[in-house]
């Protein structure tokens, strides 16, 4: 395997399969005591810039994974159109949206590829996925979301700061990318985006945040 391949592979491309997983992962993640607080925290971190959008969006998410986050982009969205690479969290995520007034279409895509033209939609919505990918591919997700939305993108990503970096380095995560402030604002910068606001949306010393880019001017 070559050097560029080993940065492209990492396993949350192939996690969560077998639809077990997803009937499982809401209550495996939030029915702790500090799950309750972390889920808290992602809603009140994530709603807030989703009350930033106009209404009437075309909103996809990706990845969808359950359509948790269906509810909160609701308040904004039109439609949905809601992508995974994983067909256990798809399957779970249909019957979900069989249960939502709001018209959402399910379907199979990469983030590094995804199966929509360019500017099809309003913005995109991502949760919980960079912080899982090697910076390269970081770049590319970014680059596509940014690709196929008109407005912006709503996306989480892990950020370093002074505090968390030495927790995060004393606990040795595997497959955990988080990144500097600046990287993250060249990582907009080159995919025609520019950093309209963050807000912590886990624990005080954790990494990740929510980032509201709005879409640079094409000129």
């Amino acid at each position: 395997m070559s050097r560029n391949q080993q940065e492209l592979s990492y396993s949350a491309k192939h996690s969560y399969q077998d639809i077990s997983a997803a009937r499982n992962y809401e209550k495996d993640r939030y029915s702790s005591l500090f799950g309750r607080y972390i889920y808290q925290r992602e809603q009140n971190a994530v709603g807030a810039l989703v009350d930033r959008l106009p209404g009437g969006m075309v909103i996809a998410d990706c990845p969808c994974g359950t359509g948790r986050w269906w509810p909160v982009l609701a308040r904004r969205a039109s439609r949905i159109i809601a992508i995974d690479i994983s067909e256990g969290m798809r399957q779970y995520a249909v019957d979900r949206a069989a249960s939502m007034e709001l018209a959402i279409e399910v379907t199979s895509g990469d983030a590094e590829q995804l199966p929509l033209d360019d500017q099809s939609v309003d913005y995109v919505f991502s949760h919980a996925l960079t912080k899982h990918l090697p910076v390269p591919v970081q770049y590319q997700v970014l680059s596509e979301f940014s690709r196929i939305s008109r407005k912006g993108v709503i996306c989480s990503f892990g950020v370093f700061t002074h505090l968390n970096y030495e927790f995060w380095r004393r606990r040795r995560l595997v497959e955990s990318y988080p990144v500097l402030y600046e990287e993250l604002e060249w990582m907009a910068t080159a995919a025609n985006l520019s950093i309209v606001d963050l807000k912590k949306c886990n624990s005080p010393i954790g990494t990740e945040r929510t980032v509201l880019f709005k879409k640079m001017s094409s000129d």
